[in-house]
């Protein structure tokens, strides 16, 4: 996949190294264990057309190109020149089906849908 800031093609990609750079940015620490959240945190601004999330996303993804943007371009490229919606679609269907996080995206997803389903059942308890 590829995306275009400042008239520069920008080559992504969301192998292991971009969920070691992820992962880098988003974990949990606790008694001497570090969970990486990066897939987690990526899929869930993703679906949430979240731009900041999107942009480190992005930023991550770059990093198989010899000169990579720096954060403040991205962020100007997705204030003036993305459909974020769009964006976020294509990345999602790219890290659903990539190797390196496909598994981890549809566990993601299954939890995040599990949670939905309890706050649901909550919500309708109260209604009662």
């Amino acid at each position: 996949m590829q995306i275009k800031i400042n008239g520069k093609d920008y080559e992504l990609n969301f192998g292991i190294r971009w969920v070691l750079l992820m992962n880098k940015d988003y974990h949990y620490e606790n008694g001497g264990l570090n969970q990486g959240m990066g897939v987690t945190q990526a899929v869930t601004s993703l679906t949430q057309y979240e731009p900041e999330g999107l942009a480190k996303v992005l930023l991550n993804a770059t990093w198989i190109n010899k000169s990579r943007p720096t954060i403040a371009d991205i962020y100007q490229y997705l204030e003036t020149d993305a459909d974020i919606t769009k964006l976020c679609d294509a990345i999602y269907k790219e890290i659903k089906s990539a190797n390196a996080t496909k598994a981890a995206v549809k566990k993601v997803i299954k939890t995040m849908n599990q949670a939905q389903e309890k706050l649901s059942e909550k919500n309708f308890e109260k209604l009662d």
